[in-house]
């Protein structure tokens, strides 16, 4: 069998447990080295080395002015059917179950969407509710920034999603 080897299999075939040992903290240590480097100097800004998911969308809608709102908050908004409400999820997801009266605008697909099918029902003053998944998903600042980037001015994001909804025992519909 060793008759088979090429001469740098032999050499690493016959480095000690202590030497590879060493060699991957070395590689450890460059590659954490340049991941930091990288993060330094990236344009958008850093990424944080710990953060917490449970609350990122929330913070991040936040940060660019967008208006959150809790599962009661929503559900009167829903209740008294002044608001459109915008299902930021997949279209898959939507058909499986979505808010009452809830309209499907994908995050991948919200520029096409929205101006065939949205644009022309709505006025700038219009409150709407965007919602996805749950508190980590993203789709529904995709939605939201789109939206107020349209000039919308009482966007509402529902940062505990569809998930909240549900957990909530709260009526859902399925189908287009």
């Amino acid at each position: 069998m060793t008759r088979f080897m090429t001469t740098s299999s032999r050499r690493l075939h016959r480095a000690s447990p202590l030497r590879l040992a060493i060699q991957l903290a070395g590689l450890t240590a460059v590659s954490a080295g340049l991941a930091a480097a990288v993060n330094a100097v990236r344009p958008a800004g850093a990424i944080p080395w710990v953060a917490s998911w449970s609350n990122r969308v929330e913070v991040e809608a936040l940060a660019l002015g967008i208006r959150t709102g809790g599962l009661q908050d929503v559900r009167s908004l829903v209740e008294e059917g002044l608001a459109f409400v915008f299902d930021a999820r997949p279209a898959e997801a939507y058909e499986a179950g979505h808010l009452p009266l809830a309209l499907s605008l994908p995050s991948t697909q919200v520029e096409e969407t929205f101006a065939l099918q949205y644009a022309p029902m709505l006025i700038p003053e219009q409150e709407i509710v965007v919602y996805c998944s749950g508190k980590i998903c993203d789709e529904s600042i995709i939605v939201s920034s789109f939206l107020i980037e349209q000039g919308f001015t009482n966007v509402v994001l529902f940062v505990d999603g569809f998930e909240a909804w549900t957990e909530a025992g709260l009526p859902t519909e399925a189908g287009l």
